[in-house]
């Protein structure tokens, strides 16, 4: 589909008040607002949510958090050597996990660990990335987590 097709539709489905969206800096993210046949129309994600599941959609800030989530606690050094990613790169993508409200640093085991962890599973599960779209790898982390 061509941009604008895509465009034209979500703007359709907008003003019928089926999807929400959301300006995400360069992004433009968009939320069911609820479920077929539903007689009122309500937002199935919260607003402090709906930059969550925008920035938990981007690679490596999920892969970091389903990270932390099945550890417990992991270091920056322990990140970088798990997804093979520069120290510096795991600490931009810390940063904006630790100022989103993800993870928090947990100075008793000189780590990361998730701030909320029942609230980041729930949003974790209600909105799993698509399988066709996971690297290869990625898929593993994922299907461990339930297991």
């Amino acid at each position: 589909m061509s941009v604008n097709l895509v465009d034209y539709h979500l703007l359709y489905l907008e003003k019928r008040e089926l999807v929400f969206s959301l300006s995400d800096g360069p992004f433009k993210r968009y939320f069911p607002k609820d479920s077929i046949g539903a007689d009122q129309k309500k937002d199935l994600v919260s607003a402090p949510d709906k930059s969550l599941v925008g920035l938990l959609r981007q690679s490596v800030p999920f892969r970091i958090t389903i990270l932390i989530a099945k550890n417990g606690t992991m270091t920056q050094r322990g990140l970088s050597e798990v997804l093979h990613k520069s120290p510096s790169t795991v600490s931009h993508h810390m940063d904006k996990l630790i100022r989103a409200g993800v993870v928090v640093r947990n100075p008793s085991a000189s780590g990361y660990a998730l701030s909320n962890p029942e609230k980041i599973e729930r949003v974790l599960l209600a909105f799993a990335p698509h399988p066709d779209s996971l690297t290869d790898g990625f898929l593993t982390i994922w299907e461990d987590l339930h297991v």
